[in-house]
């Protein structure tokens, strides 16, 4: 899970905002455990809560999420991986597990709602990626989209249809102004 932001635009740290009774930071995580055998928690500090999974500093600081999944791909011990942001509170376990089922030889797969708009924070890469990702970093090449067209990628279009659809899926909580668009009956 990404953690490891800094908050500019929310003013404050994220993660432990309170929302439908629990710390933002833990829906996303319970969405994970749901579906993954190992959790690493990219971050600079610990998520408060005392949680029982490794914290993974940035290798590399300063140059956003594709350090933190670059990081967490070198010290996964898995092939498969999921990578989620922990400010995506309604991404939920039937994504996750569709993402896992399309893996085949895919070296990232990446859900998109809108055509030319893929969730890269929300994706699943196989273990390999970290070496494309050292590359992309030594050529100052941040942005985590970008490998997309450099490897066996696949962008899935997530449509209406899909058991596991919200039309809010990938509401990404930045700003205060956006805790107004989460869903009414939000828990």
């Amino acid at each position: 899970m990404l953690a490891g932001g800094m908050s500019s635009r929310m003013g404050r740290e994220k993660g432990s905002l309170i929302i439908g009774g629990r710390m933002m930071y833990l829906y996303p995580l319970k969405a994970l455990e749901a579906v993954c055998d190992e959790i690493l928690i990219s971050s600079s500090n610990p998520l408060p809560g005392n949680l029982p999974y490794t914290i993974v500093a940035d290798k590399i600081s300063g140059i956003g999420p594709m350090a933190g999944i670059y990081s967490c791909l070198e010290h996964s011990s898995n092939d498969l991986n999921l990578v989620l942001s922990y400010d995506l509170p309604l991404v939920n376990k039937g994504l996750l597990s569709f993402l896992v089922e399309q893996c085949d030889e895919w070296e990232m797969l990446v859900p998109a709602m809108q055509a030319g708009k893929p969730e890269p924070l929300c994706a699943l890469y196989r273990k390999s990626m970290s070496t494309v990702f050292e590359s992309m970093i030594e050529k100052k090449e941040f942005a985590v989209r970008g490998a997309i067209p450099l490897v066996r990628s696949l962008v899935l279009d997530i449509q209406p249809d899909m058991p596991f659809y919200t039309p809010d899926l990938f509401l990404n909580i930045n700003r205060e102004e956006d805790l107004k668009s989460l869903p009414e009956n939000f828990e």
